[in-house]
């Protein structure tokens, strides 16, 4: 029987749900296929229909929980108004308060997930979520002239996509009240990368670097060629006198 697109969405969360309540229960290990598709409510097989096997389960309820975190952050009033490392530091609260709920799944799943990285192309899905919402902040920073445009945005967007998994491992391991040392973690090397930014450094070492690259580096290159230009030369003579006749360079 055909069934609705609203009731697959229904099953696929409460399929995501079940799991993180099974791993909380149990482990991932203990968890079974079978054991998430029951605690879901659904037959052992139709669970298949949704996921292949446990651990797509686990991709696909980080990457949810990205989106439900961007969402939020759409959500803050006055957010337009905040200034660039305002943005940021909102966002990784948010997400960390997205994750909150079901931070014994997180100490059971994460280092799974994110570390070593075992599937790459699921991975770059959770990791998409996440960088559609810097890609956001970044335009408006860029666009209001608070910080220079980056000479490659990626890398930055890369650089705090690993600042954040690592700000999720301190905090799950943080067992100060109200996770008081995440926070305070976040305050500060927050204020390192965002002022970084704004002093334009990454620029300013792209400019010496390209520089460097075109006064000296590209000089040398020709040179070297000059160089080799100039044994050619002497080859060619040598092999005339020798011979007698001209070095075709066969």
């Amino acid at each position: 029987m055909k069934i609705s697109n609203k009731k697959k969405k229904e099953n696929r969360e409460a399929i995501i749900q079940a799991a993180v309540d099974l791993v909380i229960e149990k482990g991932f290990k203990s968890a079974t296929m079978r054991a998430i598709a029951r605690q879901a409510g659904l037959g052992d097989a139709t669970i298949y229909n949704y996921f292949p096997t446990k651990e797509s389960i686990l991709y696909a309820y980080y990457e949810d929980r990205f989106g439900q975190a961007a969402d939020s952050l759409g959500r803050i009033p006055g957010l337009k108004e905040f200034s660039f490392q305002e943005k940021l530091q909102a966002f990784f609260e948010t997400c960390l308060e997205t994750f909150l709920a079901d931070r014994e799944f997180l100490q059971e799943t994460f280092s799974l997930v994110f570390y070593p990285v075992t599937a790459i192309k699921e991975l770059q899905r959770i990791k998409a979520r996440f960088l559609e919402c810097m890609d956001h902040i970044f335009d408006a920073a860029v666009e209001t002239e608070e910080i220079l445009e980056p000479p490659f945005r990626d890398l930055t967007y890369h650089f705090f996509w690993d600042y954040f998994v690592g700000v999720v491992f301190y905090w799950l391991k943080d067992s100060s009240e109200h996770f008081s040392d995440t926070t305070e973690l976040i305050d500060k090397t927050m204020d390192l990368a965002c002022a970084v930014l704004k002093a334009g450094v990454v620029n300013k070492v792209f400019d010496i670097a390209s520089f460097l690259f075109r006064n000296h580096i590209v000089s040398r290159l020709q040179s070297f060629r000059s160089g080799l230009d100039a044994f050619s030369q002497m080859k060619r003579t040598f092999t005339e006198e020798m011979c007698g006749k001209p070095d075709t360079g066969k």
